[in-house]
């Protein structure tokens, strides 16, 4: 069995103006469709960012790809260089796999550990929707501790989210600290709740920030990258007795080493797309277990092709103790037959179909497509472009030529 055909095919969906520390996300954002084709006819997708470096790489790639046997795929990770080209090749090269011998990407990995994948509501403070009528969930603005609470009313009573995730950075600490007290209120002390302000609090105001979390007396998993580096985090942790995670600063084996050298983190965050991935975020939980961290999932504005693979490799990872992140939810477009994929409970069931357990709907995938061809540039296809186009999300305090300058509090 040999690959005869790759396609790469970029994608323009649409997503709320999500707010965040570097500013807000557009309302039109870009993702890749890697879609590959075997002599036999046998389908494989995969999907990753939607930036010009990622599909650059993917279009160079495509000569290395096209022949090659899909059980061979070590060769191409080391002749490619690139851990998010890898990561979404591999995805479709998996689902080949999968396909052809009628068994799931997770028993290709190893074997399911858990029959379904708990997920985390990925709760935003955000600007109203300019198109209320077609917004998948919470089209309102939401720039309040109160307005946030009624955010996460939507989550739980439609999705049944059991732990509850809050992006912050975006208002002063104290409002913010309001917000989770509010949460914990809301639904109750024991709820898991996280906060993840993208580096945005300096050292001294996160120590404040945990003292009076434990007043609160709310339950806290973990903070997620409150401070702007890794030797930040390091003096963080010996301050407080919360968990720390990151996504920001272990995003590549090479960080693991000095991470657990300095006692930076507690919990690391992985990502297919960036990891090496499926059987790169594989490798990390092996790596994180050896040396007795947490393992979580980060997440992006993704489809649903990102989204089955997620509950794929989460599914083979033991390590993985923490409900991971999505930010499917919040989704307007998808690129899959049957969309959306659904949550129980907060949890998405682990399917055993051949490969993914997703077909693309090549109708929508032609319309987004041309979608993308007709956008101008999207601002959410890299963090750099987000926050270079968007810094108007910081307008509000008087200053229009605001970029991201961490710690802001």
């Amino acid at each position: 069995m040999r690959i005869t055909d790759m396609e790469v095919i970029p994608v323009a969906h649409r997503e709320p103006p999500l707010r965040n520390s570097w500013g807000a996300h557009s309302e039109l954002a870009a993702r890749t469709i890697v879609r590959l084709v075997t002599e036999d006819g046998t389908v494989g997708v995969g999907e990753t960012y939607g930036d010009d470096q990622v599909i650059d790489g993917l279009e160079r790639a495509k000569e290395m790809v096209v022949g090659m046997n899909p059980y061979e795929r070590r060769p191409l990770a080391f002749r490619l260089q690139d851990n998010m080209v890898y990561g979404a090749i591999e995805t479709a090269l998996l689902d080949i796999v999968g396909k052809a011998t009628g068994q799931p990407v997770h028993s290709l990995l190893g074997g399911k550990v858990r029959d379904e994948v708990e997920f985390s509501a990925y709760l935003f403070y955000k600007y109203a929707d300019s198109d209320p009528e077609t917004a998948a969930i919470a089209p309102q603005e939401v720039l309040s501790p109160e307005a946030l609470v009624e955010e996460a009313r939507e989550f739980v009573d439609r999705h049944g989210f059991e732990v509850l995730k809050l992006k912050g950075g975006v208002l002063e600490p104290d409002r913010e600290l309001r917000t989770l007290k509010l949460l914990s209120d809301e639904f109750g002390r024991e709820t898991p709740l996280r906060i993840d302000p993208n580096g945005a609090w300096s050292v001294e105001t996160s120590i404040e920030i945990a003292r009076r979390l434990r007043e609160m007396e709310a339950t806290v998993q973990f903070l997620e990258d409150p401070v702007p580096s890794m030797n930040a985090h390091a003096r963080l942790k010996r301050q407080v007795d919360y968990p720390v995670a990151t996504n920001m600063f272990v995003t590549e084996f090479d960080e693991i080493a000095p991470a657990v050298d300095t006692d930076a983190v507690d919990v690391i965050l992985s990502d297919h797309h960036y990891w090496g991935g499926l059987t790169g975020n594989l490798r990390l939980d092996h790596v994180a277990r050896t040396f007795d961290l947490g393992v979580g999932m980060h997440s992006n504005s993704h489809l649903g092709v990102s989204m089955a693979a997620m509950a794929q490799s989460a599914a083979a990872m033991p390590t993985v103790r923490y409900a991971c992140d999505t930010h499917y939810p919040w989704m307007a477009d998808d690129v899959i037959q049957d969309a959306p994929i659904e949550f129980e409970d907060g949890a998405i069931e682990v399917s055993d179909e051949p490969g993914l357990g997703v077909d693309l709907d090549m109708d929508s995938v032609d319309r987004l497509h041309e979608r993308y061809s007709e956008s101008e540039t999207l601002g959410y296809s890299t963090v750099d472009s987000m926050a270079a186009e968007y810094a108007d999300g910081m307008a509000d305090v008087g200053r229009s030529d605001w970029l991201p300058n961490k710690p802001r509090w």
